[in-house]
C-alpha cells in the first residue's frame, strides 16, 4: 500500500451526507412564563399604521419618532400596554404576520398569545386562516398550540386534524400535547392511551413526554420506562436525558444515563448525550465514555464522537480512538474519524491508514476513507477500495467508488475495468451510476 500515499489529492472536500426534511417538524414548546412584556416589547415593534393611531390622540404639536428611533421619556411596559390595548387579537397576529424580522416577529407572536382565551381565540384562528399550516409555519403554530392547549386542548388538537392529515397532524396534536402534559400530565396521559387513538400514540408519545418531563421528570420517566416498544422508546429517553442534563449539567444526566437498567435504553441516552456534546466538549465525552468501551450499548455513541469530535481535531480522534482496547468501540470510532480527517487532510490521513496492518479490524476504515478520497480522484481511491480484505465490503466499495470514478473519467474507467477482474454484472452496475440529487450535489461541493 505504499503507492498508495504518493497519490496527490486536491483541495478539501465533503462526504455525501443524507438529509431528510420532515413535513412539519418537531413541535417545542414555549411556556407563558417563559414570556415576559419587559423582555419581548419594545418600540421597535411599532407599526407604521400605530403611529398614525397614535398620532390622532396626541396633541398635534407633539413629534413622534420614526418606528426605528426608540421612543424617549416613556415607560416600556406602559407603552406596549397602551398599544395593544388598541388593537384586537386579530389585527396583533397579522400585524405579526407581516413582520420580516425573524426575531421581532417571534417576540410580537409570542406577546399576541400571551393572553390567549376562550374568547378571543376565534380571532386568532381568523387571524392564521392565511398561514399555511406547515414546516415554514412551525414556530407560529408551536406558540398558537401550546398557548391553545392551557385551556382547551381538545378543540386545539380537533383544529390540527382540520388543518392537516395523517403525520402532518400528529406532529401538530405532539405539540398541543406537550402544553397539555406540562399542565395537565395525567389528563394527557388518558388521551394518548384512549384505545382511538392508538394508531399514532408512538408519534403523540414525543410530546407527551416532552411536557411532562418539564413538569415532573420523576414522573415522565416512569411512563417511559414502562413502555412497550423499540427505537422510539429509546429516543423518548433522550427527551430525559435532555431534562436532566438542563437540570444538573453533564455529570448528573450521564450518571443517569449509566443507572438506566434496560440496555435498549441505556443505547438511547448514551447516543443522546454523544450526539449533543461530542462536537463541542469532545474530551470531557472521550473520558466518560472510555470506561463503556466495547459494550453494545455504547457504540453509538462512539460513533457520534469520532464523527463531531474529527470535525475539529481529527487527529486528536483518530488518537484517542487508536488507543482503545480492540473491538467495536475502535473500529465504529475510526471509521467515522477517517472520513472527516480525509476531507480535510487526504494525504495525512493516507499516511495514518498505511502506517497501519491491513486486515478485518481496518477495512470499514478503509472503506471510508475510500468512499470520501472517491470524489475527488475516483482512481485513486479504487486502489484503496481494493485494498479490503472482506469479499462482502470490498465488493460494496469497489461499486461505490467506481461509480463515482465513471461519473468523473468515463474513458479512464472503461480502460481499466477489462482487466480488473470484476465479473460481468459488477462491470456493469459501474457503468451505470445513479443519478445523484441535488442535494447530494451541493453536500459534495
Amino acid at each position: 500500500m505504499e503507492s498508495k500515499s504518493s497519490k496527490k489529492l486536491s483541495g478539501v472536500f465533503l462526504l455525501l451526507v443524507g438529509a431528510a426534511l420532515f413535513l412539519f417538524g418537531y413541535y417545542l414548546g414555549l411556556p407563558k412564563s417563559s414570556i415576559n412584556n419587559k423582555d419581548v416589547a419594545s418600540d421597535e415593534f411599532v407599526t407604521k399604521q400605530e403611529v398614525e393611531l397614535r398620532s390622532k390622540n396626541q396633541n398635534p404639536s407633539t413629534e413622534l419618532m420614526d418606528r426605528d428611533v426608540p421612543l424617549s421619556n416613556r415607560d416600556e411596559e406602559e407603552e406596549v400596554k397602551e398599544l395593544t390595548s388598541t388593537k384586537s387579537l386579530e389585527e396583533m397576529l397579522l400585524s405579526a404576520q407581516s413582520e420580516t424580522n425573524p426575531i421581532k416577529r417571534s417576540a410580537a407572536f409570542a406577546r399576541a398569545f400571551e393572553n390567549l382565551n376562550r374568547d378571543n381565540i376565534g380571532q386568532a384562528l381568523k387571524a392564521f386562516e392565511s398561514l399555511p399550516m406547515g414546516f415554514e409555519n412551525m414556530q407560529e403554530y408551536k406558540m398558537l398550540l401550546y398557548s391553545w392547549s392551557q385551556f382547551d386542548p381538545l378543540a386545539a388538537i380537533d383544529y390540527c386534524k382540520t388543518r392537516a392529515s395523517g403525520i402532518g397532524a400528529g406532529f401538530a396534536t405532539s405539540g398541543v400535547l406537550e402544553g397539555w402534559a406540562n399542565r395537565d400530565p395525567e389528563s394527557a396521559r388518558a388521551w394518548v392511551e384512549d384505545p382511538e387513538n392508538a394508531g399514532m400514540a408512538k408519534l403523540y408519545n414525543f410530546g407527551l413526554v416532552k411536557g411532562w418531563a418539564n413538569r415532573d421528570l420523576e414522573g415522565a420517566t416512569a411512563y417511559v420506562m414502562n413502555l412497550k416498544g423499540g427505537e422510539e422508546v429509546s429516543k423518548l429517553v433522550g427527551i430525559l436525558t435532555d431534562r436532566h442534563h438542563r437540570e444538573g449539567g453533564f455529570g448528573q444526566a450521564s450518571s443517569w444515563a449509566e443507572e438506566l437498567p434496560d440496555p435498549k435504553l441505556k443505547e438511547g441516552a448514551f447516543m443522546n448525550l454523544s450526539r449533543t456534546f461530542a462536537r463541542d466538549r469532545p474530551e470531557e465525552v472521550a473520558e466518560w465514555l472510555e470506561t463503556h468501551a466495547n459494550e453494545k450499548y455504547s457504540a453509538k455513541a462512539f460513533e457520534n464522537l469520532g464523527r463531531k469530535w474529527s470535525e475539529t481535531d481529527p487527529a486528536s480522534s483518530i488518537d484517542y480512538f487508536s488507543n482503545l482496547p480492540d473491538g467495536k468501540s475502535q473500529e465504529v470510532g475510526i471509521k467515522s474519524s477517517i472520513s472527516n480527517w480525509a476531507k480535510q487532510d487526504p494525504l495525512a490521513a493516507g499516511d495514518w491508514l498505511n502506517e497501519r496492518e491491513s486486515g478485518p479490524k481496518l477495512d470499514s476504515a478503509l472503506a471510508a476513507y475510500a468512499n470520501t478520497v472517491s470524489l475527488k480522484d475516483g482512481g485513486a481511491a479504487m486502489e484503496w477500495a481494493i485494498s479490503i480484505s472482506d469479499p462482502k465490503l470490498q465488493q460494496a466499495t469497489i461499486k461505490k467508488v467506481g461509480q463515482e470514478w465513471y461519473r468523473q473519467d468515463k474513458e479512464s474507467v472503461e480502460t481499466w475495468l477489462p482487466n480488473s477482474g470484476l465479473g460481468e454484472a459488477e462491470q456493469k452496475n459501474i457503468r451505470n451510476p445513479p443519478k445523484k440529487s441535488w442535494w447530494q450535489s451541493m453536500h459534495e461541493k
